[in-house]
């Protein structure tokens, strides 16, 4: 009767550390189980935010835009065209012509006629104007004019003394060179009397700078009026 007792006894002790067995074998399947699915959620970020880095290359989008924006700002070639531009102008005598549009003008002291200077280059002028005429011929007036400058006037050379008609105006046209501190200079000027009024179109320059003179007195001769 003690045999089967004993074998009783030691088979509930089997089977409750058997139990044991399998609480702890269980437990640790859960613990493997969750770990590397914590893991595996924490990982997915790295591969995420590495990709995100090479996203910093947008930043070169923007460095086009300014070099974009450099070629716009080039168009100041515009400025030479505002160079070459001209306005209008009147002066004593109700004279009218075009001067370089940068160039300052006044009437002198002499109240006869105005000079409008380049601002840059304060040898080469424009001067414009009208005044009563005298009595004499016109063409007489000025060989009296030339006589009295060419004595004033180191290096004087008289290029042309010219009568002519300038819009069926009698006229003269008086070309010129003479020295000065600065350089030798070179003048072209026209001369004619309308009505009971002579006027002036008188353009100076030193000689290296008379080629870009030329052009203004040629746009100015075009322009004036009467």
């Amino acid at each position: 009767m003690s045999r089967p007792g004993i074998s009783s006894r030691k088979l509930a002790g089997l089977a409750f550390a058997a139990n044991l067995v399998l609480c702890g074998l269980i437990g640790t399947s859960l613990l493997l189980l969750r770990t590397p699915d914590d893991h595996a959620t924490a990982a997915p970020p790295k591969p995420t935010s590495a990709p995100t880095t090479p996203a910093q290359t947008t930043p070169q989008t923007p460095s086009t835009t300014p070099s974009d924006s450099k070629p716009s700002n080039t168009p100041p070639s515009s400025t030479p065209p505002q160079q070459n531009a001209s306005k209008d102008v009147s002066g004593p005598g109700g004279i009218t012509t075009k001067i370089p549009a940068t160039w300052p003008a006044k009437v002198r002291s002499t109240g006869t006629d105005a000079q409008a200077t380049n601002p840059t280059q304060p040898t080469s002028f424009l001067r414009y104007g009208g005044s009563p005429a005298p009595g004499q011929p016109l063409i007489d007036l000025m060989r009296t004019t030339e006589r009295s400058f060419s004595t004033k006037y180191p290096g004087y050379q008289l290029i042309g003394l010219t009568p002519g008609t300038w819009r069926t105006h009698e006229s003269v046209s008086w070309t010129f060179e003479f020295d000065t501190a600065d350089g030798r200079k070179h003048v072209e000027s026209v001369y004619w009397r309308a009505g009971s009024t002579d006027y002036v179109l008188y353009a100076s320059s030193l000689l290296t700078n008379w080629p870009a003179m030329k052009a203004i007195y040629t746009t100015a001769y075009n322009s004036t009026n009467p």
